[in-house]
């Protein structure tokens, strides 16, 4: 008895190695970004460094474990490709409020910002829009101690507003076409 729940824990412990040596083995290959649309989201985990940088800035990394596409990070505007990533060792599991929203759900689009000539601004993250309607965004440096430098989850109402608010335009990369226009 003791032979075979050994066997079955073997094979599982090969199974897991092999995974973990496939996501290694395609680090750095580029893939299209249109891959990420439909993906499930498994994880994310987020690392953090205060006062890093001339002592004055905050910086986050957002690392999004997916169903098929392995571990990413947020795309910048106009990215249109992908590569896979290591999670940062220090990295932390998101709150527990966010996982219940965000775990298991559907990547649904992404957004990048575009400017008034419709030039994707390259120095802002992507958004992704996920199935149950909430958005995701990265603000990977802010000034030290305001909180800016994380990983945010908001509804799709709240950044419409927001987007408006401030004249953004964001283009969509499943339709390929702006989809909100200040």
């Amino acid at each position: 008895m003791f032979k075979k729940i050994f066997s079955i824990f073997s094979k599982k412990l090969e199974l897991e190695n092999f995974d973990a040596l496939h996501q290694i083995e395609n680090i750095g290959e580029r893939k299209k970004i249109d891959l990420l649309i439909g993906d499930k989201i498994l994880e994310i985990k987020t690392h953090f460094e205060y006062r890093k940088i001339n002592d004055w800035l905050d910086t986050s990394i957002a690392f999004i474990r997916l169903e098929r596409n392995g571990i990413i990070c947020f795309p910048y505007s106009g990215d249109e490709d992908f590569e896979n990533v290591n999670i940062e060792i220090k990295a932390e599991p998101i709150l527990e409020k966010f996982q219940n929203i965000i775990y298991g759900t559907t990547i649904e689009d992404i957004y990048y910002i575009v400017d008034g000539n419709e030039e994707f601004d390259e120095m802002q993250m992507g958004y992704f829009l996920l199935n149950n309607d909430y958005i995701l965004e990265e603000n990977r440096m802010s000034p030290s101690g305001i909180g800016g430098a994380d990983m945010f989850c908001k509804t799709s109402a709240e950044f419409e507003k927001e987007i408006l608010e401030n004249n953004i335009s964001i283009y969509s990369v499943k339709n390929k076409a702006i989809k909100y226009s200040s």
